[in-house]
């Protein structure tokens, strides 16, 4: 059974239990109505469509059938019509109900009385974009995603168009395009396949480039995720071998993910990186993206947080449904403990976040998308033990400011990154030099070392002019000395993993 003849028969279902409200939710109305005509088809049930645009239309057509009402005087006329084996279809409904007691109060009425009124029979249908459920409404409401095509359903619309066009395809560009596509809404499909075959008249592997530009435009319209240009490379990170040993594994797996799983293998959840500020938690983010070859999405939880009642839970939701439309990416969490603050603490506050934290939870432990979660923290003693548990995250790192070795590694590749790694530069005796110091500080030591050379008429960077700089900056573990002790103490006792 397909995701849309589950949704189908569990609508049914429903419908048949004298449920008074159904809310579903998409973007893709022609879908949605079709839908709801196979539903009345059976019973011969009639169906009334209310639209914010247009009041009420018919439902075919959308043309008015008589002169504009808001939605609460369309309501009033419900509460008083006959209504006998009904559709009552709310289009726009989380524009319409936003701030409109009146409307919100009349559909309670009209949720009563269908539950309640022996006589009347009918079932209201909410749709809309994204979800508005006034608190008033939520015992009467049952919320519906529809969902996007499977793979199935892929291969089907892309054979269907190959054939309109009395043209063939064959089997790596068929599963080439069908892995690109997912996520997307069947009219977003129809559309690139016209726009791949108007551009070179066939349809082929290359126009995945295509698909995947219009995956990006979707994360930058919805404005609740970043796409992340990845230009870092994996040999960009200095030390960190038993994290990047791991993260090549997973890589391999992802690579080869449908005989991975024929083989027993599970796909991957994600990583949790923890660790001393400027140690590379961020720059191993956008290098296992290059790693991986997935495009890099990245959530900053705290621009979710809306001023209305439900808005953060409905950003944090459409974020992560958007995700699962881009997969398979990278889903770069930063600063998770900042995104959770306050749970268990009390206050307006902590309830939403804890809402938020209880849906990332179960989108973890759910989620059916190729979504890699790398999720970033500084302050662990911040985050909720739910989160550390083992199924969370298939593995939780610790960063540490690195050792010697690693230091030596670091500076090697700060300087061949400017061509500035003269053999005259002694890196043994500069990571002697710098015990303490993070990779962002041995990178700010490079890049003034660099500057003042060039400001003195481009002279020559020498091991002595990068010891002077070294000598004359403050590491972040001197300057933050009480916070990195507690950050310390705290990994140590929770025995977290190395990634060095």
């Amino acid at each position: 059974m397909t995701n849309l003849e589950s949704l189908y028969t569990d609508l049914r279902a429903h419908v048949e239990s004298h449920y008074p409200l159904l809310y579903l939710v998409t973007f893709e109305e022609q879908q949605a109505d079709q839908l709801i005509k196979e539903l009345a088809s059976e019973d011969q049930r009639k169906i009334y469509e209310w639209n914010l645009a247009r009041g009420v239309v018919n439902f075919t057509h959308k043309q008015p059938l008589v002169e504009y009402r808001d939605l609460a005087s369309t309501l009033e006329d419900w509460l008083n019509d006959e209504l006998n084996s009904h559709f009552l279809i709310i289009k726009d409904a989380h524009l319409a109900l936003h701030d409109n007691p009146l409307a919100i109060t009349r559909l309670k009425a009209l949720a009563n009385k269908l539950l309640h009124d022996n006589e009347t029979s009918a079932t209201v249908i909410l749709s809309s974009s994204q979800a508005c459920i006034p608190p008033e409404l939520e015992k009467f409401i049952t919320l519906f995603d529809l969902p996007l095509p499977d793979e199935n359903r892929i291969h089907k619309i892309i054979q269907k168009f190959v054939e309109m066009l009395d043209d063939e395809i064959d089997n790596k560009t068929l599963n080439d395009l069908t892995l690109a596509f997912r996520g997307l809404s069947e009219h977003e499909i129809n559309q690139l396949l016209y726009r791949s075959y108007q551009r070179d008249g066939q349809i082929s592997s290359q126009d995945v480039e295509l698909v995947l530009h219009e995956k990006e435009q979707i994360i930058k319209k919805s404005g609740i995720l970043d796409m992340v240009s990845s230009v870092e490379k994996f040999s960009d990170v200095g030390g960190l071998q038993a994290l990047k040993k791991w993260l090549k594994q997973k890589s391999h797996i992802l690579h080869n993910l449908n005989e991975a799983i024929e083989f027993g293998v599970e796909a991957p959840k994600g990583v949790m990186i923890v660790g001393m500020p400027g140690c590379g938690k961020s720059l191993t983010a956008k290098a296992t993206a290059s790693l991986f070859k997935l495009p890099l999405l990245r959530l900053d939880v705290g621009s979710l947080m809306g001023k209305y009642v439900g808005e953060s839970e409905s950003n944090m939701r459409r974020a992560l449904q958007l995700a699962e439309a881009v997969s398979p990416c990278v889903l770069w969490v930063d600063e998770l403990e900042k995104a959770f603050v306050g749970i268990g603490s009390g206050g307006d506050g902590s309830e939403v976040a804890t809402r938020l934290f209880g849906y990332f939870l179960s989108w973890m432990q759910d989620k059916t998308g190729a979504v890699f979660v790398l999720a970033t923290a500084n302050d662990i003693s911040a985050l909720p033990p739910e989160l550390l548990r083992k199924g969370r995250f298939d593995e939780i790192f610790y960063v540490d400011f690195p050792n010697r070795n690693e230091r030596e590694g670091i500076f090697n590749i700060h300087l061949s990154k400017r061509n500035k790694n003269a053999p005259a530069i002694d890196l043994k005796k500069l990571a002697e030099k710098t015990d303490g110091f993070s990779g962002a500080d041995i990178e700010a030591v490079v890049k003034e070392s660099i500057e003042i050379a060039f400001i003195n008429n481009r002279a020559t960077l020498t091991t002595e002019s990068l010891i002077n700089i070294i000598d004359n900056t403050h590491p972040l573990k001197v300057v933050m000395k009480d916070k990195v002790k507690e950050y310390e103490d705290k990994f140590n006792s929770l025995k977290i993993k190395a990634a060095s």
